[in-house]
């Protein structure tokens, strides 16, 4: 069953209202018609089970058959704070991370981000980083589209980090502690909200790393081998998700 994003002012009176792009995707790419079945999601944890009544260029409406509260989303919130890298890697970071369930993903300017943007430039790439997230919830049957925020720069999200109950930093500098170890210090399934901190090409710098210990951080490595700033985000990702039990069926 092919599924869509909705927005709660999408549904009224029973109905899913569907326009625009996906209305295109309906129309001409899907060939969907009345009486056919449709799935949708509103992006916040409601799932629906609809049925095609109308279908014109204007709009598509189908009335709801069902609806209930989505099953895949994790009970931990995890939040990746991702260094900004250069190129395309984000489009790739973005969609895994959704996949894997990620809440939120912001992108952090650090000293050794080689990309530099200005308000607007930040605003697009949102925007952009955004659908990619929304594409992914739909493809991987999430309920829930996961927020991408506007970049931040590392000392802002210092501040912001503060907030959850615990924050890990992967750095390949350190020789102390590995993941492993870490998660043997943790009840994993009491933690609500856990933030994953990942470099940019080029890693942290000596002085970023000082700050988070300064903040009570937890500094780890994600093992011998040098990953790049995408695998070490999709590792890392994994293995929290398999600890929290939410890779099993």
């Amino acid at each position: 069953m092919h599924r869509f994003v909705v927005s709660q002012k999408d549904i009224e009176n029973g109905c899913i209202i569907i326009t625009g792009d996906d209305l295109k995707h309906l129309r001409q790419v899907l060939r969907l018609g009345t009486g056919d079945k449709i799935g949708a999601f509103d992006g916040l944890g409601m799932e629906y089970e609809a049925q095609l009544t109308e279908v014109s260029k204007d709009r598509a409406v189908a009335v709801i058959l069902s609806s209930f509260e989505a099953q895949s989303e994790p009970a931990t919130r995890v939040t990746l704070f991702q260094g900004l890298p250069k190129g395309d890697k984000m489009d790739l970071i973005i969609q895994k991370a959704v996949e894997l369930g990620v809440h939120k993903i912001v992108p952090v300017i650090t000293q050794r981000t080689v990309v530099q943007l200005d308000k607007k430039s930040k605003e697009k790439k949102a925007e952009r980083w955004s659908k990619i997230a929304r594409e992914a919830a739909k493809q991987c049957h999430r309920a829930y589209v996961p927020e991408v925020a506007i970049p931040e720069d590392f000392d802002k999200i210092l501040e912001e980090i503060k907030n959850y109950d615990n924050t890990v930093m992967f750095y390949e500098g350190t020789v102390k502690k590995c993941l492993k170890e870490l998660l043997k210090c943790y009840t994993i399934n009491k933690i609500k909200d856990i933030a994953l901190l990942i470099g940019p090409e080029g890693g942290f710098t000596e002085l970023e790393v000082e700050k988070c210990r300064t903040a009570g951080i937890d500094i780890v490595s994600l093992g011998k081998r040098i990953l790049r700033t995408e695998t070490a985000a999709i590792t890392s990702l994994s293995i929290i998700m398999y600890e929290m039990g939410e890779l099993q069926p």
